[in-house]
């Protein structure tokens, strides 16, 4: 009996456990954690291994599924053109090319050494009314003389020599419009005063040219502004590396009432 007994207190320290948690209190827990830790262990392993692969293998299956799909989509829709083509009635066929008339066959004339008296053709002249008219007279021709067509010149803003009015510039011009100016009655009845902007050129020649309002005050007034610069006498033209050339200005004209 005391053999028995010693047999199997042997089996009982065969773990590691048992060896550990001899004569302690196994009901502490702690050994009932370390009894059951390999197989929550293997079991965490598993789990672990089977969350890894289906999160690698599902995108791959979605992807190879997805591309099935779109191979029969697609193998659907080329048989259903297919099939609408087959039903398709058959083109008309193409109208047959326009017929071109025979052209006359030319027959070659026959060449006779002789000639029938019938096969004459008399022809009759009236050389009694024929007027015996002179010749006409010889036409003269104009000569054409070739137009000279001269071209416009360029405007210019700077120049290196400026244009200059009697020994002066264009303050010498704005004096001599300043007492050349009649101040409109219409604009006197009315009270209108202001100042009117002239843009005017002085061409190569010397004349004043292109005389336009470049802002305006009252009809009249600007009337009269454009008289006076228009009726200004020669310049003495601008130059360009030595060359006379046409200058743009702008002249302001004041309208005041006293």
């Amino acid at each position: 009996m005391s053999n028995n007994n010693e047999s199997d207190e042997k089996k009982r320290y065969f773990s590691f456990n048992d060896i550990v948690f001899a004569n302690r209190n196994k009901e502490y827990g702690a050994f009932y954690l370390r009894r059951i830790y390999k197989k929550v262990a293997s079991v965490s392993f598993l789990i672990a291994v089977c969350v890894i692969a289906t999160a690698v293998v599902t995108p791959v299956i979605n992807a190879y599924m997805m591309k099935n799909k779109l191979t029969k989509k697609m193998e659907k829709n080329v048989h259903m053109e297919m099939e609408k083509v087959n039903d398709a009635p058959p083109p008309p066929p193409p109208p047959p090319p326009p017929e071109v008339e025979q052209q006359a066959r030319f027959k070659a004339p026959v060449v006779v050494d002789t000639m029938k008296e019938e096969d004459i053709v008399p022809i009759n002249m009236d050389f009694d009314n024929v007027k015996n008219e002179a010749p006409p007279e010889e036409i003269t021709v104009a000569e054409v003389k070739d137009e000279v067509i001269e071209k416009e010149e360029e405007g210019l803003w700077i120049v290196e020599e400026q244009a200059s009015f009697e020994g002066g510039d264009v303050n010498t011009f704005n004096t001599w419009v300043k007492q050349h100016t009649v101040y409109p009655q219409e604009a006197t009845e009315a009270g209108i005063s202001g100042k009117v902007y002239v843009q005017f050129s002085v061409n190569s020649k010397g004349e004043v040219c292109d005389v336009k309002i470049v802002r305006a005050v009252h009809p009249s007034l600007d009337k009269e502004a454009q008289r006076v610069v228009t009726s200004s006498p020669k310049w003495v033209a601008a130059k360009q590396g030595g060359k006379p050339v046409k200058q743009i200005f702008i002249l302001p004209i004041v309208y005041q009432l006293q």
